[in-house]
């Protein structure tokens, strides 16, 4: 069974209100790679099992996920699901989050959401039809 590349998504959270100049001073960290590595665990998807994982990040100022920072924030209730997550994220690449103009390290939280294809390829026609 091949592998199954999964939708990521970079959670954002604003703590409370800040102002506009604030807001042009800080950035967060954006995700660049393009093909996600965390490859469906065998078991599950073969029990069509789906989850969502919660992992704890440290971006540094080079847009590379430190490793040992690595942590499941939210975990899915199946390891598989988790460890999958895990070993996936040092191959993330991200652009560095900015204050003041200067690249900074930051602590995100990444959900990884592991999806069916009949899933998947059904929460992208509602979300694009949602759009029209």
């Amino acid at each position: 069974m091949t592998a199954r590349l999964l939708p990521v998504l970079v959670l954002v959270a604003s703590l409370g209100c800040r102002d506009a100049r604030e807001e042009e001073a800080t950035s967060d960290p954006t995700l660049l790679t393009k093909e996600l590595p965390f490859a469906y665990p065998p078991a599950l998807f073969a029990a069509k099992v789906e989850g969502d994982v919660g992992l704890r990040l440290y971006i540094d100022s080079l847009g590379l996920v430190v490793q040992e920072s690595t942590t499941v924030a939210e975990p899915s209730g199946h390891p598989e699901f988790d460890l999958a997550a895990v070993r996936g994220a040092p191959y993330l690449e991200f652009q560095p989050a900015r204050a003041n103009g200067s690249r900074i390290g930051k602590t995100v939280v990444l959900p990884v959401k592991f999806r069916l294809p009949a899933a998947a390829d059904s929460q992208r026609r509602d979300t694009l039809s949602t759009k029209r």
